[in-house]
């Protein structure tokens, strides 16, 4: 279940214990009473509960309510989950420890917003400090990378760069007692993401009966100077064990999502073969499956869709 607590970092609306240097205030978008009885309602019934909340004032009073409720009905492995976590304390950072809480942060907030923040509203000590994920994982909290898109790039590689260097849009590097180590932003794309969504069993790592989706990378992230994260290249990927290159046939110049791209007679003998094994039966989505991977083959997205569409599908729109 998501609650929401205070406003957004980008409008600056978060509450905030010492509030803005221009004497603004934050706003509740749940106020106080209303997010207390919505949090336990939801405790009571055995939900995980994911909140998201920006401000310091903003997450005392969701640490207030994870540990009245803790104290009422204990339960185990609640994995409550704090989701954006803009501005913190470290003393709030060790009672997200103590709860057994998870943070989801978002690396993108200071590498955009800090510069500006310094001299607009937060001043330098708290925009430096956004995001305190060096301090989250030195406590050994589990933490993970989001973007909340629009508010971030969604590619995991460019949250991974964020969380690590923290190099502002101006090139400055903020906070960096609060940067992460490369292994510990892997996990935050990867097996931590997962078990934040109670999904380790399932997703997350590359083990023995979990599903085989996993992107092959072109470098090490571990191993390659960690300004140069970001710009790794991805061979392909591994959907439930269909191997998928990055395939740019002439003319395109971004990833194809359908895949290889077979000729008409190879495509129709995958079709049949698949026809043809057990428990399998077409329906409306299988046969549009087949449509567009004929279209492919012939060549018929470059006459018949349009920019936009082709867009969608990861081709590249040509520039005017």
């Amino acid at each position: 279940m998501k609650l929401f607590a205070d406003g957004a970092i980008f409008s600056q609306t978060m509450q905030m214990k010492q509030g803005y240097t221009d004497r603004h205030k934050g706003e509740w978008i749940m106020d106080p009473e209303f997010f207390a009885r919505s949090f336990r309602i939801y405790w009571e019934l055995g939900y995980q509960i994911h909140i998201h909340v920006n401000g310091d004032e903003g997450l005392d009073m969701v640490l207030d309510q994870l540990e009245n409720n803790l104290k009422r009905n204990p339960r185990k492995d609640h994995r409550t989950v704090i989701v954006h976590f803009a501005v913190s304390s470290p003393k709030q950072v060790a009672r997200i420890k103590r709860l057994e809480a998870i943070v989801s942060g978002n690396p993108y907030y200071p590498v955009a917003l800090a510069d500006n923040y310094r001299v607009h509203g937060l001043g330098p000590e708290r925009a430096d400090a956004m995001v305190r994920m060096g301090d989250v994982e030195r406590a050994g909290i589990s933490y993970s990378f989001h973007s909340d898109m629009p508010m971030a790039p969604g590619q995991p590689l460019f949250l991974m760069w964020a969380g690590v260097n923290r190099i502002t849009n101006d090139g400055n590097v903020r906070g960096p007692e609060q940067r992460v180590s490369p292994l510990g932003a892997l996990r935050a794309v990867t097996l931590d993401a997962a078990y934040s969504l109670q999904l380790e069993k399932q997703v997350g790592s590359i083990v023995p009966g979990k599903l085989a989706n996993f992107t092959i990378l072109g470098a090490n992230p571990l191993k390659v100077d960690p300004v140069e994260i970001k710009a790794i290249p991805v061979w392909g990927t591994v959907q439930e064990g269909r191997v998928l290159p990055v395939r740019r046939p002439p003319g395109m110049g971004a990833v194809s999502v359908l895949g290889p791209v077979l000729d008409r007679p190879t495509m129709e003998a995958v079709h049949r073969a698949e026809a043809n094994s057990p428990g399998h039966e077409h329906g409306d989505s299988c046969m549009m499956a087949q449509r567009l991977a004929m279209a492919a083959a012939e060549g018929l997205f470059d006459q018949h869709m349009t920019p936009s569409t082709t867009s969608r599908l990861g081709r590249q729109t040509p520039k005017p």
